[in-house]
């Protein structure tokens, strides 16, 4: 009889035992349900049966399920391999020595991120009724495990078929962040789950409660006067440093955000990979010194694999900026008004007045009466063509036709004229109001053009120069940077005197606009800063917030910084940082620009050509006389 009751009591209890392990997979199944999770990882004190049962509920709901019991020398990556975005841990406290599965989780240095959803069980007893749910956690457990802000771990507290939700987390375990357990919500068997957490996880994670984070920043203007705290917040001299000091006013919104404190340490370089090793920044990072990037990184495939991108702040513009010389070759600007057909089209019209003009004059000189001693009449060829010169160029003679057909050409000929030379004047006129043409305008133009070309020394410069694979930029290299017979020294400059060299002109500069602005405004005329053109040695670069690779703060930064963003802080930051592009005022197209001597040149040289000719003509005439007139009086000697 005693060993019936026995049986009985076994059988009771087992029977208990197994439901109450189908309850527990039952909870667990709807809370990874509520997550989306459709693998589940179970680590239980399975019994063989148990496990078939609740393997095949499970299965049959289009859940991956895997029962595995609690020991020792399990391998946890392979066990926890992660083929989804996602997976769930479920981890029953209630079995013995359960904590050697988050021993050997933390020994195989495995992360408590958002792959891994963790869900702990523990059971509430009939002798824990006078404790409440907060002393009946295992804290010490949890404190001692590596969370992070960006952990999903819950604790379910189990009072019969009804569970008490607990969310937990530290702000960070590594940076002696303190645990924080807040009440997630309930399940019961009947009403299912209850979450009451509805906030985006970084909003409600948002107190770090002046926790210290690792910033590096890049400064490559220290400051002389101020304090370095000053010289990154005020801006003071904000042509300098001024991408730099830009995301790290960002970084500060984030820091008010978030109620964390900086820690900021100065990089020497945002970070290049140099003969398979990063320096700078990054390399700070892939150590675990620096958690966050204060200075803003450009995107470059080498970096992809050893940081985390989050959100675009600071837009880069660096060009080349150069006082746009004017045409130098000897080229006739006189004849620049009118195309060559146009041209070609006044000579034959010139020559054609010309004849007409010999027509009627003949004309005249046979069938009317005339003054016999004009020259119009007696040298009937010259008269005429000077005439017609006379009237393109806007002159008169003193002769005039008589017959009213020759005083038609004449008239005609003096209102086309007219005509003509207005169009011309005009467009003279206009070339000097206008503005000049820019005829470099490409990197291609730069390069063959004879211009010196110059570099800010920074060392994404550097770096820009030594990677490209542009043809077009390799050739402005050789050509105007590289070293030669003729430069000795690479063209690199601080920012100052390279713009010393661009105001002084014949020379072209590669500079941050950011830096450029200001030197310009304050030390450039209205006729310098009217000459200035810009030529975009590459697109402009998108620069973004990086954190260490795999870092627990990416996420808790991109939504940070997507809040400061949306809420318009980025304009008032650029307001604040960015100089303003210098104009050319609208007056100064009106101004005329002075015709220089290489301008007025060909005029000069036209006239030098006639003058010269008429006294060559001159002596030939004087000797021709001289000549003549001996003549005369050896004939005449020779007569008497």
């Amino acid at each position: 009889m005693m060993i019936t009751r026995q049986f009985f009591i076994l059988y009771v209890f087992a029977t208990i035992s197994s439901k109450a392990k189908e309850i527990d997979i039952q909870f667990a199944d709807d809370y990874y349900k509520d997550k989306d999770i459709r693998t589940i990882v179970a680590f239980g004190c399975w019994r063989p049966e148990e496990s078939i049962r609740v393997f095949r509920k499970i299965s049959s709901q289009n859940t991956s399920l895997s029962l595995l019991g609690i020991t020792n020398g399990l391998n946890m990556k392979a066990i926890l391999k992660v083929n989804y975005y996602k997976l769930g841990v479920f981890l029953d406290l209630d079995c013995p020595e359960s904590e050697i599965i988050l021993d050997q989780f933390i020994d195989e240095k495995l992360p408590f991120n958002e792959s891994f959803f963790w869900l702990l069980k523990i059971s509430r007893g009939a002798e824990d009724d006078d404790y409440n749910d907060r002393k009946l956690m295992p804290l010490d457990t949890l404190e001692r495990l590596p969370l992070s802000v960006n952990a999903e771990l819950t604790l379910a507290v189990r009072e019969q078929d009804h569970f008490e939700l607990y969310d937990v987390y530290n702000p960070s375990y590594r940076h002696g962040g303190k645990l924080n357990v807040t009440r997630m919500g309930a399940w019961d068997i009947k009403s299912g789950m209850h979450n009451e957490l509805t906030q985006y996880k970084y909003k409600r994670r948002g107190n770090l409660h002046g926790m210290y984070l690792n910033f590096s920043i890049v400064v490559d203007f220290p400051p002389k006067v101020v304090d370095m705290a000053t010289y990154l917040t005020e801006p003071i001299d904000r042509h300098l440093d001024t991408m730099h000091r830009y995301n790290y006013a960002l970084i500060l919104y984030l820091k008010d955000y978030y109620n964390f404190t900086i820690n900021l340490m100065r990089g020497e370089t945002w970070g290049y990979l140099i003969n398979g090793t990063f320096n700078g920044i990054v390399g700070d990072m892939l150590k675990g010194i620096v958690d966050i990037g204060a200075s803003p990184f450009q995107f470059k495939p080498e970096r992809l694999d050893v940081m985390d991108y989050t959100v675009q702040g600071y837009m880069a513009r660096a060009v080349i900026i150069f006082r746009h010389p004017k045409r130098q070759e000897l080229s006739n600007s006189f004849f620049e008004p009118f195309s060559r057909s146009v041209w070609i089209l006044t000579v034959i019209i010139g020559l054609l007045n010309w004849l007409l003009m010999y027509v009627t004059i003949r004309f005249e000189k046979h069938f009317l009466r005339h003054d016999e001693t004009s020259s119009l009449y007696t040298k009937t060829e010259s008269e005429t063509f000077l005439i017609t010169t006379a009237a393109i160029c806007q002159q008169g003679l003193s002769d005039t036709p008589q017959a009213y057909s020759g005083r038609i050409v004449y008239v005609s000929l003096f209102l086309w004229a007219l005509l003509l030379y207005q169009f011309y004047s005009a467009s003279i006129v206009g070339s000097l109001l206008a503005e000049k043409p820019r005829f470099i305008k490409t990197i291609k133009d730069l390069t063959y053009s004879n211009l010196e070309v110059g570099i800010e020394n920074m060392p994404y410069n550097h770096d820009f120069f030594r990677t490209t694979t542009d043809n077009t930029i390799i050739e402005l290299f050789n050509r105007k940077i590289a070293l030669n017979k003729k430069r000795k020294k690479y063209p690199y400059y601080t920012a100052e005197e390279g713009l010393k060299k661009v105001q002084a002109g014949g020379f072209a500069f590669q500079v941050d606009l950011a830096t450029a602005y200001k030197f310009i405004t304050e030390t450039f005329n209205e006729n310098e800063i009217c000459d200035l053109h810009e030529i975009q040695l590459f697109e402009p670069k998108h620069t973004a917030t990086c954190t260490s690779k795999h870092s627990p703060f990416k996420k808790m930064v991109t939504y940070g910084l997507r809040q400061v963003v949306e809420h318009g802080m980025t304009r008032r930051l650029e307001k604040i940082w960015k100089h303003r592009q210098p104009e050319c005022p609208e007056s100064h197209n009106s101004t005329p620009t002075p015709v220089n001597l290489n301008q007025f040149s060909p005029a000069l040289v036209m006239l030098s050509a006639a003058i010269a000719i008429a006294i060559f003509f001159m002596l030939v005439e004087n000797i021709v006389r001289k000549y003549a007139y001996r003549l005369n009086s050896s004939i005449l000697v020779l007569e008497d």
